[in-house]
């Protein structure tokens, strides 16, 4: 078989398959409810050695959080009487022109949520929904919850923080679907950090320095003094040994003031639940992300030197600690996902649409 033919064939089989789905009503689907519980674990003062990861930036198929604390309210506007324009006053309640413009795209839930400190809420009490007609996985309220007494263990004793205790009610396909959902909460690092882990450039100053400012400039040997001075206390040592850490932050433009950050979750990934055969799986893609001070890796010697001479290239950087694990589950049982910083509670129960078809 020639490559040509094979490629053709699996661009019409995936074809097919996606166009079955499509075809397919949500009461043909195989629902479950899945209850999540994140949290993270208590500081401990062991030494662990873990790799010096960036944030990554997370694309899931459902997203079922942002519409959650950031609602659309498109069928609201529409509702509402235009506002006038020959006037200086309008109504209280109307709609601008430019939010009916259907070529618009005003409902922006990051945007929204980049004004949040921390997500509104670790603890969801969802809305429900109807799996009969509803075209996605949508939240179920706090008394399904089974994992309350637990949680309440966790703070209760201070061995963890919970960062996010949900219940879902998913559709559940096969692998290649990737029929993922995005989890999220914990703080908000946006204003601080950008999405790659770096800090925020400042902003732009509201006044300008004079050109003829003075600033004090130290002389070669105080800063020859303080360099040895590091050395021989053991503070600073010089090599071309690659630590393993971030590289120094690129060079950025000042940021304006009306320029909103991109959301950066304390807790961000996702979780896919999917089925091979009749059995159910769960692949756990989850980050921590903590604010650490560094020392950016610097493999060129004069480079550690200029480094070492200047404290504040010595920045904070905002690390990721992941929780990625697969694993075959059985529903009605809880599993439990572990991770030196991190801890993954998921329970997977059969609804009335959840028997094979």
């Amino acid at each position: 078989m020639t490559a040509w033919l094979r490629n053709s064939i699996l661009v019409v089989m995936g074809l097919v398959s996606a166009s079955a789905l499509a075809q397919q009503s949500p009461a043909d689907w195989r629902w479950f409810d899945v209850e999540v519980l994140v949290f993270k674990h208590a500081p401990n003062s062991e030494n662990e050695s873990f790799p010096w990861h960036p944030p990554r930036q997370f694309d899931a198929q459902n997203d079922v959080l942002s519409s959650f604390y950031a609602p659309d309210f498109s069928a609201f506007l529409h509702a509402l009487d235009m506002c006038p324009t020959d006037t200086l006053t309008r109504p209280v309640f109307c709609a601008q022109q430019e939010e009916l413009d259907p070529n618009s795209v005003w409902y922006d839930p990051a945007l929204i949520m980049s004004g949040f400190d921390q997500a509104p809420a670790t603890v969801i009490d969802g809305f429900g929904g109807d799996m009969y007609t509803q075209p996605g996985p949508f939240l179920l309220a706090e008394t399904t919850f089974e994992f309350t007494e637990f949680r309440e263990q966790l703070e209760r004793r201070n061995v963890g923080t919970p960062l996010l205790h949900a219940t879902y009610r998913t559709p559940v396909f096969n692998r290649t679907e990737n029929y993922s959902v995005r989890l999220f909460g914990g703080r908000n690092f946006g204003p601080d950090f950008l999405p790659n882990g770096y800090q925020q450039p400042p902003f732009v100053p509201l006044t300008v320095a004079a050109d003829n400012a003075e600033s004090y400039i130290p002389q070669l040997f105080e800063e020859l003094e303080g360099l040895f001075g590091r050395v021989e206390q053991q503070q600073l040592q010089l090599s071309y040994r690659d630590h393993r850490t971030p590289n120094p932050p690129p060079l950025l433009e000042l940021r304006e003031r009306s320029q909103r950050p991109q959301p950066v979750w304390e807790l961000d990934g996702t979780l896919h639940v999917y089925l091979v055969g009749n059995y159910l799986h769960i692949d756990s893609d989850l980050e921590l992300r903590e604010p650490q001070r560094v020392q950016f890796n610097q493999r060129e010697l004069a480079a550690q030197v200029e480094q070492a001479l200047q404290p504040q290239l010595n920045s904070t950087f905002l690390r990721s600690y992941r929780l990625s694990q697969l694993r075959r589950v059985i529903s009605h049982e809880t599993h439990y996902f572990d991770h030196p910083r991190l801890g993954l509670v998921v329970q997977i129960r059969r609804t009335d649409l959840s028997a094979r078809r």
